[in-house]
């Protein structure tokens, strides 16, 4: 057999293979549902302050600001303090949860001015028993469509889309070869 009808045949083999359905009826009791989702990551924006005594992270959830803070030598965890965050000209106390050791800002005015895009300013200031500390940082906020979420953001149909070309290609390939091989036994005179 022909080296070109041999790489036209396995040509239109993977053809056939990727174009194939591959829908299977399940019995009853064996449907398993619909495929889960992708999974998407939420992009939470941070604002990280620091000073000689204390660090301190917040992230702005849906309702809430969740800040944790703690000691910078020995990263122990700043339980049962007051805080206080200014932001636009606005003091909001961020309450202290002891089941989840955060301090939680609910402020709804200063929430709302702090999910709109742009770079923005906050000023904490810290009260833990005889110990206190002004602690400033920057978050961050970018158009929701840049920074709401985080996907793969390739699917099979992408995947299936390349494999497609690439058979195509090795068809033409194929094709040219063969076409190049009939030429020239043409021009030989069909002598074997």
């Amino acid at each position: 057999m022909n080296p070109a009808n041999v790489l036209l045949a396995f040509a239109w083999a993977i053809l056939l293979a990727v174009g194939m359905p591959t829908n299977t009826n399940a019995g009853e009791g064996h449907d398993h549902g619909a495929a889960p989702s992708a999974a998407v990551e939420q992009v939470l924006p941070v604002v990280i302050a620091t000073s000689e005594t204390f660090e301190l992270v917040g992230r702005l959830h849906a309702d809430e600001m969740s800040i944790l803070i703690d000691r910078i030598g020995t990263n122990e965890p700043v339980m049962g303090g007051k805080l206080t965050v200014d932001f636009n000209g606005r003091s909001a106390v961020a309450e202290f949860h002891n089941d989840h050791g955060d301090y939680s800002l609910t402020d709804a005015a200063i929430l709302k001015q702090l999910r709109e895009a742009g770079n923005k300013a906050l000023t904490f200031t810290l009260i833990v028993g005889n110990e206190s500390d002004l602690l400033a940082g920057e978050m961050d906020i970018h158009d929701s469509e840049a920074s709401a979420t985080v996907a793969h953001g390739r699917t099979w149909i992408a995947y299936a889309t390349w494999a497609g070309a690439a058979v195509l290609g090795l068809l033409l390939f194929a094709a040219a070869f063969q076409r190049l091989g009939a030429a020239r036994k043409a021009r030989l005179g069909g002598v074997a």
